[in-house]
């Protein structure tokens, strides 16, 4: 398949020295506070905290996903994931604002803003923990193998260390914790020490700075890389007669799934577009865009950072990894022997077609770009989740159970050694699991029906810890014995019978358990201003609050999916259509602005 030249492995190196250089620069400013450490004083301008989002949402499997969901279901199997696009537009005009408003350190904190007693207490401990340890550690697991897989055809530590380095590396290190190959295993190792290190020393503030600089050189890589790729199969106009050579075209360009469609019939699609994108705890934000969110100079910044993500996740990105996909199919046809090795390798994993590609189309150097772009993608995706972790180990467990009067500078000592801590547990989780498909199965199945607890805390003053309580264990049960019994079933229906119950589960335990009382109600009201059903308690917003609400979001969800196909319509020949989603897509996320605007100005405190 190829291997990376001396220039290659300069600009890799060249790379991670900077990525550590960064975490020793911002380390002093960092090491002031728990709120500089976690949140960066809350201080950062909204292209810096929104570039952040789409760079750790944007891991090392997804440009390989995106390949293998185009082979199998043409560009319209993307709604896997583009269904997300309704969710990060909720996040970014109805509860961004609302999460800046609560001054919280991490979402979980949150838990005791809104409920009250023990059974708040012990929901915030046990969210930190959830998230932080079970959670954190099947997602690093996931993009630890995706980033393996990548990395094989062009790392060789047999052939840099030597036969007797690699023998002694195999007698040290526990069979039982290698990830994949010993090979495999002393990337991660490496990866993993200078993620540690950068992410330990610089704080949130390092996190996102390197993110800014991950995101350039993925988006770059990205673009110069389905550009020689079209340009390999004879422009945009070789690539559409290269695919009718061998597939239905129409279907395959298709952005919506035709009703035939087997793979995806028309009750999983509105599976997808009408329940999963608020099913999910992360449906409000919860989580590492949370966190994002807390980093905002303000409410303003925090929406505009929010839209930016959406806008760049879904709008930029989606086309680059499509363009390559299709160049695959026309390089790799589907059911065509022959080819040699790299063919062989693709029909046997189309996923693999995308660093098939890339070994054999790009010149040194930017081949090396392209490779330390992933290893970027990769990098960023753990950072994150290295320092959200931390802060709910720090936070909500060391500072609230353990020792609540620590001083500021051993809250900062406790986060980096969390950091530490976790990385470690990161290489351990990546030797159990045996596949990306697993993880993801298990991850959406312990989060499945927890999105609508979250959202009711912030519209419906009924709701209290045992909503979200309930939620979770009706959830999490019926997840493990619905999956193991239904081992055939299609994850999205078995989404909806997790939802369902999660959701009748977290109402019954609602109305079945006392109120939170109105004093604590009203602080949250008078801090957070939400809108919704809140029996005119002082400070929460007017009723016409939530019509801009509305407007913001119906206008922002047609304008990221307006832009996104009118950039592809552009790119795959439907010019005029395309120009005009164009045009559409700018002005409906222009009124969705403006939108969360009026609701900031409605819901204000007078």
């Amino acid at each position: 398949m190829g291997s990376l030249a001396v220039i290659d492995w300069t600009i890799v190196a060249a790379y991670l020295g900077v990525t550590l250089l960064v975490g020793a620069w911002v380390s002093r400013t960092a090491g002031r506070s728990l709120d500089s450490y976690f949140v960066a004083d809350r201080s950062l301008p909204w292209w810096w905290l929104g570039t952040s989002m789409a760079a750790t949402t944007f891991a090392a499997d997804t440009p390989l996903v995106v390949s293998g969901l185009v082979a199998k279901h043409g560009v319209a199997g993307n709604w896997l994931w583009w269904s997300w696009a309704i969710s990060h537009i909720s996040v970014a005009v109805v509860f961004a604002a609302l999460w800046r408003r609560s001054r919280v350190l991490t979402d979980a904190e949150l838990i005791e803003l809104r409920y009250s007693g023990r059974s708040a207490a012990w929901l915030r401990g046990f969210k930190a923990g959830f998230f932080a340890i079970l959670i954190n550690a099947i997602i690093l697991g996931w993009v630890v193998r995706a980033m393996v897989k990548i990395a094989a055809p062009f790392v060789d530590w047999h052939a840099w260390l030597g036969p007797a380095a690699m023998e002694a590396f195999t007698a040290f290190w526990p069979d039982a914790l290698l990830v994949g190959s010993p090979g495999d295993t002393i990337t991660v190792l490496v990866l993993f020490c200078v993620i540690g290190a950068y992410s330990s020393l610089g704080g949130i503030r390092g996190v996102i700075l390197t993110d800014l600089l991950q995101f350039a050189m993925a988006l770059v890589g990205g673009v110069a890389f389905a550009w020689i790729a079209v340009d390999h199969v004879g422009g945009l106009q070789g690539l559409q007669a290269g695919l009718a050579r061998h597939y239905d075209v129409a279907s395959l360009l298709d952005f919506v799934p035709g009703r035939d469609a087997a793979w995806l019939p028309v009750q999983v699609f509105l599976t997808y577009i009408a329940v999963q994108w608020w099913a999910q705890y992360y449906s409000d934000g919860s989580g590492y865009l949370a966190q994002r969110v807390f980093t905002a100079r303000d409410e303003r910044h925090a929406t505009a950072g929010t839209l930016w993500f959406a806008v760049l996740n879904y709008a930029v990105r989606t086309w680059p990894w499509v363009l390559v996909a299709l160049v695959a199919l026309v390089v790799f046809p589907m059911g065509v022997s022959g080819g040699g090795a790299d063919a062989e390798v693709v029909a046997a994993d189309r996923e693999m077609a995308y660093p098939v590609l890339m070994a054999r189309l790009l010149p040194a150097g930017l081949l090396g770009l392209l490779f330390a772009s992933l290893l970027a993608a990769f990098m960023s995706t753990v950072d994150t989740h290295l320092n959200w972790g931390a802060s709910y180990l720090t936070h909500d467990l060391y500072r609230r159970f353990v020792a609540p009067d620590a001083s500021q500078s051993r809250l900062v000592w406790v986060s980096r050694l969390s950091v530490m801590l976790l990385t470690a547990m990161g290489v351990v989780v990546a030797s159990r699991i045996d596949s990306i498909e697993q993880a993801w199965r298990l991850f959406i199945a312990l989060g499945a029906g927890l999105g609508l607890p979250s959202m009711l805390r912030w519209f419906w003053w009924r709701a209290n810890a045992w909503t979200e309580i309930a939620g979770i264990v009706a959830a999490v049960s019926s997840a493990l014995v619905l999956y193991p019994l239904f081992p055939d079933a299609r994850d999205e229906y078995l989404l909806l019978a997790i939802v369902a119950i999660a959701t009748v589960s977290a109402l019954l335990a609602t109305w079945l358990t006392p109120p939170v009382p109105d004093a604590h109600l009203e602080a949250f009201t008078r801090r957070v201003h939400p809108p919704g059903w809140w029996r005119d308690l002082p400070g929460a917003a007017p009723r016409r609050a939530m019509a801009w609400l509305g407007i913001a979001w119906v206008s922002g969800n047609a304008g990221v999916f307006a832009l996104m196909f009118g950039i592809g319509g552009l790119l795959l020949g439907s010019s005029v259509t395309g120009a005009l989603l164009v045009l559409g897509g700018l002005v409906g996320l222009w009124g969705a602005f403006r939108g969360s605007e009026a609701f900031r100005m409605a819901s204000a405190p007078r």
